[in-house]
């Protein structure tokens, strides 16, 4: 009966297959391990690819935000320009059209003065150019410059009574400030 217990069916004793089972576990759980590691090294590259993926796309959109802004910007800085070339034009044509005359030819000049001046306002309105508004306005430094302080206590502090010179912006950008004088 010990001959039996020794031997296994195919004549083969069963410590020589227990230590070929063992080999072959050892060999499989070698290979497991080795696995899981290659599967670990993998996972971590793989993760560090996509955070250099998800950086660039960042960086890339903010790009491309800040070129949109410079282009819009450079626009803007242009018309600015432009504009502020033409502004000395405008005031001259203002006070044309503020004279007041009662010869008939005179007349007919501020007439057509004005007709000019109603079209400058309307080509300054469609590149999106507007007057700062002032007259009675309160006082701020970010639109204004005050040439004048004056005491009347008709006005309430810091409001702006006179304008002597029209401010422009175009969005919220200032071309000119308006020069005003102010009440204190």
């Amino acid at each position: 009966m010990s001959e039996e217990k020794i031997n296994n069916k195919n004549g083969q004793p069963e410590i020589e297959k227990k230590e070929k089972t063992e080999k072959k576990d050892n060999k499989d759980k070698k290979a497991v391990k080795l696995l899981e590691k290659q599967v670990e090294e993998l996972t971590k590259e793989k993760d560090e690819l996509n955070d250099t993926y998800i950086r660039m796309l960042a960086e890339y959109d903010n790009f491309r935000k800040r070129v949109q802004k410079e282009k819009e910007s450079i626009y803007s800085d242009g018309v600015a320009e432009t504009v502020e070339k033409f502004l000395p034009v405008l005031d001259n044509l203002e006070r044309a059209a503020a004279v007041e005359t009662e010869n008939a030819e005179a007349k007919s000049v501020s007439d057509g003065v004005k007709k000019i001046l109603a079209q400058a306002d309307e080509a300054f309105a469609k590149l999106g150019v507007s007057e700062i508004p002032s007259l009675g306005e309160t006082f701020n430094p970010e639109f204004h410059n005050a040439v004048m302080h004056e005491d009347n206590e008709e006005y309430g502090e810091n409001v702006i009574s006179d304008v002597f010179l029209k401010g422009y912006k175009i969005g919220d950008k200032v071309i000119r400030h308006s020069v005003v004088k102010v009440m204190n």
